[in-house]
């Protein structure tokens, strides 16, 4: 498909800012201070109205530097047909890779999903599971990453150097939301949205939960397709 990472606006996010094609929460701090990150959510039910392609995701890293490994689903709709699967990805400086699909993996809106990402300095584990369907699937590759970071994030998919327009994902509530096995206490400050290159707000980003381990983003505009370069 010739897709490029969602890594390549990794470092460009500040918490409580607008981002081109993140949406969600994210926490920044010191090198070694996030080594796990964990969520659940719903695949949303995708309409065919407004074509691009859209991730729902967990990771370490990408907020405030150029690695990042990550997890989770996607939602695309491309002419007029909508597809839904599952992935993860790593990301280096010098090693920009595309997402992986896990195969023999399929999901359908509407599945609930737990995601993980567990790193120990050398390596990270990425893990799905569809608690509909019973299923699990896991990665485990080599990565070196400072964890700096932690995400949540509905993203707009960066492809062939664009960053997608967004299909009507209508809205992704993230549940039961770990940092290192601890409930991350999120601050409406570390909130994300989408602005495109021509000023469009494309979603709504609600303040955390009452316990602050969730938060709910809604889409509001399918955008305009962004140059990246």
């Amino acid at each position: 498909m010739g897709r490029r990472p969602r890594g390549s606006k990794t470092g460009r996010v500040a918490a409580g800012s607008t981002s081109t094609n993140w949406a969600g929460y994210a926490q920044t701090g010191s090198a070694g201070q996030f080594k796990t990150s964990t969520a659940s959510w719903t695949v949303p039910k995708t309409s065919s109205t407004y074509p691009g392609y859209s991730s729902t995701w967990v990771g370490v890293d990408g907020a405030a530097n150029s690695y990042l490994t990550q997890t989770g689903t996607e939602a695309d709709v491309v002419n007029g047909k909508v597809s839904y699967y599952a992935w993860w990805e790593v990301i280096t400086p010098s090693d920009p890779a595309p997402e992986t699909r896990f195969s023999r993996f399929p999901i359908s809106p509407g599945d609930a999903i737990t995601a993980s990402v567990v790193t120990n300095g050398t390596t990270s584990t990425m893990t799905l599971t569809d608690t509909t369907t019973g299923q699990t699937a896991s990665k485990t590759a080599a990565y070196t990453g400072p964890g700096a970071s932690a995400e949540w994030i509905q993203e707009d998919t960066d492809v062939n150097g664009y960053i997608s327009t967004a299909p009507n994902w209508g809205s992704v509530t993230f549940r039961a939301i770990t940092v290192n096995g601890a409930s991350p206490a999120l601050t409406a400050s570390q909130s994300i949205d989408i602005v495109d290159g021509q000023g469009t707000q494309e979603t709504q980003t609600s303040a955390p939960s009452a316990t602050a381990n969730g938060f709910t983003t809604t889409w509001l505009a399918t955008g305009t397709q962004t140059y990246t370069g």
